[in-house]
Parts: structure tokens; C-alpha cells; sequence
């Protein structure tokens, strides 16, 4: 039989990643959960410095949290503790909640990156501020950006630069290809990856999408695309890590997983619009455009809106999977 501990890692791994990588192993001991980084899975062109691997850790983490207080259980949290022979998220578990988390649990599996159309429809306040106070870590600093403000036209031209970056860059390319899951055999044989259908692309052959991503998608058709699916949305949404360090970066995972499953819990989708936050030049700028304190970083930038439909889900793979 399973140990109330076991069942939560199915609500972890429900958790985004860069590419759906899902990079995380968990060991459960007695009443502790250990989240380890599985750099086996890590995205060496796009995430040179691991800090969106990391990231992805947070997000699972948080949803670790979410199910532990469904439970009523209360969660702390050690972020790398020297006693452990490896690097490591420890979370250990004891009786009394500490606050009621039933509608974000009921957001997890819920919760997806919707890359589809958006209505334009403006976010009530109300629920706009539920979003930013879902924000628990003060590490991380929050900036909303309304479409159709003009700061916001600034940030949209280093979507377009870091697209057209990316596009350009063969190994870019390569490295995003490999983790596109492009029929339906690869998606059940994988369970991680892109799926063509959350992508919004037909199921194809291998062969015929690699020609497709590598000679018909342009950097500035992307850029294009890119900025239009922008200008449909509500927000943007920019996290920003107030030092750039392993811990700050699993702080950004945890606020960012607490904000979308409050979205999600309020009938507001998201997709990541990341692209000046992984090209290191450009998120250089953006910084200083946005006149950020020395060591303060953008690590995630994504959109929000009223989705006009829901796309297929993502694969995950099964707990067992990821077990130590």
C-alpha cells in the first residue's frame, strides 16, 4: 500500500518544465520527500545555466505542497540542505494544514500551457490581484503588464529580437526539435516532450517534422506569430528572481506554479512568451530597460488570457518513472 508521501508525487510531476523535460527525481523516506534535479534532462542550448531546470523543480515542488495541505498535511521545506549527499529540494511532512488549498488542487490537473488563441478579454482587477497575491515568495518580484499599454511594446520588440535569435541558431533549433513528440507512437512511447497537438500542429512523421521545424518555420514568421498571439492575450506577466542563485530559481518555479493554478482556478489560461529571458544577451537588456537592482534577473515572462479553446494536454510520465 502506498504511503500517504507516494501519493503526492503523481500531483508533482503534473508540474511544467522546460520542453515537458520533466526534470526531477523524488525519493520518499518515512515522512520526508527528497526532489533531486535530474541533469540528464536538461536543455544545454536554451537553459545553459540550469536556472529554468531548476525552476521546473519549484513548480513541482509547489504542486507537492498544494496536494500535502489537501491532505492536511503541513510542508517544510529545505532548499539544498548541507546534510544531504546530493543536491536536493527536502520537504518534510507533519499532521495540521496550514492553509485550505482545495481550489488550487482542483487546478492541477487542470492546469496546462494553453499555446492557443486568446479573446482579448480584459482580467477583472479582483482577479488580477488574486494572481499577484498568490505569490508567496518574497524573492520573487511580480510585474503585470496590461496588452494595449504602451509599456508594454518595449517588451513585446524583445519577444520579437530573442524569436528571431533563437530561430536563427541552428542548435536552437536541433535541441527543440529533439523534444517535439511529432505522432502519437512517440508521445505513448516517451510521455514527456512536446506533443504536436498541445502545439497545435497535426501528427506527422518524424522525418517530415524535422523538415518542416528546420526549413518552412522562419525566425521571423515565429517572431510574427509570436506577437500576435501576444496582442490576442489580457497580461503579460514577467517573474523576476531578486538574485540569480539555485534557490532564487526554485522560488521563481514555486511562485510561478502558485500563480497559474490560481489562473487556472479562475478560468485563465497561459503560455509561456519566455524567449527574452533565455537568450542571455537580450535578458541583459531587459533588465536594464526595466532598471533592475545588480543580481536581479527576468527568468519567466508569460502570457494570460481567455483561451478560445482548451488544446490536448501534455504527456507526464508515471510516478515510477521518477522514483529513486
Amino acid at each position: 500500500m502506498q504511503s500517504i508521501a507516494e501519493q503526492l508525487i503523481p500531483f508533482a510531476v503534473r508540474a511544467p518544465s522546460g520542453h515537458n523535460t520533466q526534470p526531477w527525481q523524488f525519493s520518499v523516506n518515512q515522512d520526508s520527500i527528497r526532489i533531486f534535479p535530474d541533469l540528464s534532462r536538461r536543455l544545454p542550448v536554451v537553459d545553459p545555466d540550469d536556472h529554468a531546470l531548476f525552476i521546473s523543480l519549484g513548480c513541482a515542488l509547489e504542486n507537492l505542497i498544494v496536494a500535502a495541505a489537501h491532505q492536511g498535511l503541513a510542508a517544510s521545506v529545505e532548499s539544498f540542505p548541507a546534510d544531504e549527499p546530493e543536491a536536493c529540494l527536502r520537504v518534510r511532512l507533519s499532521e495540521g494544514a496550514d492553509d485550505n488549498t482545495d481550489a488550487l488542487f482542483r487546478a492541477i490537473p487542470e492546469r496546462q500551457t494553453n499555446r492557443g488563441t486568446y479573446n482579448g478579454q480584459a482580467i477583472d482587477a479582483s482577479d488580477l490581484t488574486a494572481m499577484l497575491e498568490a505569490n508567496g515568495c518574497e524573492s520573487v518580484e511580480l510585474r503585470p503588464l496590461r496588452v494595449g499599454d504602451p509599456e508594454i511594446e518595449p517588451i513585446i520588440d524583445f519577444v520579437r529580437q530573442a524569436t528571431i535569435a533563437q530561430f536563427n541558431d541552428p542548435a536552437f533549433v536541433a535541441e527543440l526539435v529533439s523534444w517535439i513528440r511529432f505522432s502519437q507512437r512517440e508521445v505513448s512511447a516517451r510521455q514527456d516532450g512536446l506533443a504536436a497537438a498541445a502545439l497545435g500542429f497535426p501528427a506527422v512523421p518524424r522525418w517530415l517534422g524535422r523538415w518542416i521545424m528546420t526549413r518552412l518555420v522562419k525566425p521571423e514568421g515565429e517572431a510574427d506569430r509570436q506577437e500576435k498571439a501576444i496582442r490576442q492575450s489580457s497580461l503579460l506577466m514577467l517573474f523576476i528572481a531578486r538574485e540569480h542563485d539555485k534557490r532564487h530559481w526554485v522560488d521563481v518555479g514555486r511562485s510561478f506554479e502558485r500563480v497559474v493554478l490560481t489562473a487556472t482556478s479562475l478560468g485563465i489560461a497561459h503560455a509561456h512568451v519566455n524567449m527574452p529571458c533565455e537568450v542571455e544577451p537580450i535578458r541583459r537588456r531587459l533588465a536594464a530597460h526595466l532598471g533592475l537592482n545588480a543580481g536581479a534577473q527576468p527568468l519567466l515572462l508569460i502570457r494570460l488570457g481567455y483561451a478560445k479553446q482548451r488544446r490536448p494536454a501534455s504527456p507526464r510520465r508515471p510516478a515510477d518513472q521518477v522514483m529513486r
